[in-house]
Formats: structure tokens, C-alpha cells, sequence
């Protein structure tokens, strides 16, 4: 079992906490040490099943995997920033083991999250950091930057370019060719 964390206490990182928990239940993969808040943040208080177990400061001696479980893009690219240079610090994709997805001709970089239900067809490109919320679906063709969060239940239709930094809201339909 790899170590991991998680940044953020937050809902969305609970729930990235249950994502975990999932990938484990299909292939024992990760021990959850707890999650890691921002400098200045109480430590050692108990959050969902799991503890705070450090600041980001404090994470930067530490040799393990992290997960940002943040909803906010901005928020995603500082954090990544922050750590981009640490070499201690690997940021795994996490795909909950309910993803349908044709992993020979989906090209990821690394730290995204990928939530129960989701369906990645094929010919897609996906940066890092990106945040896929459960029973979303993306088509062929289709180049996704970094630091994006994809609310729970958007279709983004073939030949879609979303930039760095995009929020897609719950639902939201992207039609073919869009840019973002």
C-alpha cells in the first residue's frame, strides 16, 4: 500500500476520501494518512473518517502521494504551484474503478481525480490537475487543459478545447467544436 493524502478538509475532499476508499475495495492501492490543510489551519482534529494530519508546510519534508480535493480551480493551480518543484510529493491519477474509459487512447498527465460513473470515449487529451465529478461524460476528440473542475453529470460533446482553470457546472452541456 502507497501512502497518500489529501489537500483540503472540505466536502469535496471527504468525498475524495470515499473515491479512495473505492479504488481500494477493487485493488488495495492507497493507506489514507489524512488530509492536509493551508498554513494557519487547526491540525490533529477529526474530519469524515479521517484526521487532519499536517499543514502544506509541514507536508514538504514528507515523501508520499497527494490528492487536491478542492473544487476551485484557482485554488488547484496554487496549491499544484506550490508543490510543482517538491519531488518528495507525486501526484497519481485516482480513476474510480466504475470509469469506462478507453485508456490505450486517453492521454493524461498526472493529479486527476476521476469519480464513479464517469465515461471517457476516446482520442481525448487531459492536462494535470483536473477534477472529473461522478457521471460525467466526454467524447472524442476532445483537449482539456489543466487545473479544471467538471461538475457532476456534464456532457461535453466531440471536439470540445477547454483551457486551463475551467469550472463546468452541474449538468451543463458543452456542444461539439466548443472553446473554453
Amino acid at each position: 500500500m502507497n501512502d497518500i493524502v489529501i489537500l483540503g478538509a472540505g466536502g469535496l475532499a471527504r468525498e475524495l476520501a470515499f473515491l479512495i476508499e473505492e479504488i481500494n475495495l477493487a485493488t488495495p492501492t492507497w493507506n489514507i494518512l489524512g488530509f492536509v490543510e493551508a498554513d494557519g489551519e487547526p491540525v490533529d482534529r477529526q474530519v469524515g473518517n479521517y484526521k487532519v494530519l499536517c499543514t502544506e508546510s509541514d507536508l514538504t519534508s514528507m515523501q508520499v502521494a497527494a490528492a487536491i480535493g478542492i473544487g476551485d480551480p484557482t485554488t488547484i493551480q496554487k496549491i499544484a504551484q506550490r508543490f510543482k518543484a517538491n519531488s518528495k510529493i507525486n501526484f497519481p491519477n485516482l480513476v474510480h474503478p466504475r470509469t469506462i474509459w478507453d485508456q490505450e487512447r486517453v492521454i493524461m498527465g498526472k493529479g486527476n481525480i476521476i469519480c464513479a460513473g464517469v465515461v471517457f470515449s476516446t482520442d481525448i487529451q487531459i492536462g494535470s490537475h483536473n477534477y472529473f465529478n461522478m457521471d460525467c461524460v466526454v467524447t472524442h476528440d476532445d483537449k482539456i487543459g489543466d487545473y479544471c473542475v467538471v461538475s457532476p453529470g456534464v456532457h461535453i460533446s466531440g471536439n470540445v478545447k477547454l483551457g486551463d482553470s475551467c469550472m463546468i457546472g452541474t449538468s451543463a452541456t458543452v456542444l461539439p467544436g466548443v472553446s473554453l
